[in-house]
């Protein structure tokens, strides 16, 4: 079968043909139906993320079930499926244990650690497993990774509730998912963004958002102040990855905001922590997702919460790789699906 592999830290990705993937009796084998660039996928193309070597990139995705080892009870040949990301985990110890296996230290996740996505065929381990309820397409579905990942640190982390004015600096996928789960727990959300950004804010307005702001010709705090009396934003998710918009985020917090990171920066950045201990600025980092924001997700989906078709911007055959990973590079694409099929 045709996969997208990195061979080595010094090369690009190749699209070659490598053995379709063997299952063990607790694995279970998926048809890959759609799968998306993840910024994650960028940051190990410039060995900016921990991976292995040769690896096949791609975490998010939905499929298909082809086979199913011979101790598999969840989940049958025809199922519509997506799954979290940690193939490999130690399974005792504290996160293990307290239902957080991304922070084990022995995880290799699908697309970085093991063999990912971007290819025909990918097998999972069956505890990994969720089925795509009935009423969410399998374009939309192949964001139920990111859409967890947001859940997990807007929610779960952050607890954003009712009443909760919350700003959001980058309208990337992450962004625009992260304003749709912020609206459906209640909160009054103004999205900021830069020139290059325009159509992306556009669409965080078609998406509810209160307020949109270009930040190169608009003042965000005066915003925020407007809508909160002079008080500050109760919460700021940083989705940006990038040092101005996080100190922005900073700013525009009320004394004792919640400030959730979830972008990416790739790189150590300045941070002025003297502010954030005058306000007594709460500070919550979130990486990837849970058994339970998977759940939460699919729901979010299953009840029209939160739409994704809106934020896909191209589709392209897996052989169309490189125009894929041009959109995204270039930021003229929000999230890029590739079918290997």
């Amino acid at each position: 079968m045709k996969a997208l592999v990195k061979v080595d830290s010094s090369s690009s990705l190749i699209l070659k043909d490598i053995d379709e993937p063997a299952f063990g009796p607790e694995e279970v084998k998926v048809e890959v139906k759609a799968a998306g660039i993840c910024g994650t996928d960028l940051h190990i193309l410039d060995n900016e993320y921990k991976h292995t070597l040769p690896v096949v990139l791609g975490h998010e995705y939905s499929g298909i079930v082809a086979a199913v080892g011979a101790r598999v009870r969840t989940c049958a040949v025809g199922d519509r499926v997506v799954s979290l990301t940690a193939a490999v985990t130690c399974g005792y110890c504290e996160h293990c244990l307290s239902g957080t296996p991304m922070l084990c230290a022995e995880r290799k996740s699908i697309g970085s650690g093991v063999n990912g996505a971007f290819a025909k065929y990918l097998v999972i381990p069956e505890r990994l497993v969720k089925k795509i309820p009935e009423s969410v397409g399998l374009d939309a579905a192949a964001l139920t990774e990111p859409l967890a990942c947001v859940v997990h640190g807007v929610l779960e982390l952050a607890r954003i509730i009712a009443g909760d004015v919350v700003l959001i600096s980058g309208p990337g996928v992450i962004g625009l998912l992260a304003l749709q789960v912020a609206r459906a727990a209640g909160g009054k959300v103004v999205v900021c963004g830069t020139a290059g950004d325009r159509s992306r804010l556009e669409i965080a307005r078609s998406l509810g958002a209160s307020q949109v702001v270009d930040v190169s010709a608009g003042d965000v705090a005066q915003c925020v102040r407007k809508l909160t009396g002079g008080r500050g934003a109760d919460a700021a998710i940083e989705c940006a990855g990038v040092e101005k918009s996080a100190a922005l985020c900073l700013e525009v917090l009320r004394k004792r905001g919640r400030y959730i990171q979830m972008g990416l920066f790739g790189k150590p950045v300045r941070a002025d922590l003297d502010m954030m201990t005058y306000k007594e600025i709460r500070h919550s980092c979130s990486f990837a997702s849970t058994q339970s924001s998977f759940a939460t997700a699919l729901q979010l989906m299953d009840c029209a919460l939160v739409n994704p078709e809106p934020l896909i911007s191209a589709r392209l055959p897996l052989d169309q790789w490189e125009e894929g990973f041009r959109l995204m590079k270039s930021r003229a694409g929000i999230k890029v699906l590739f079918y290997p099929d």
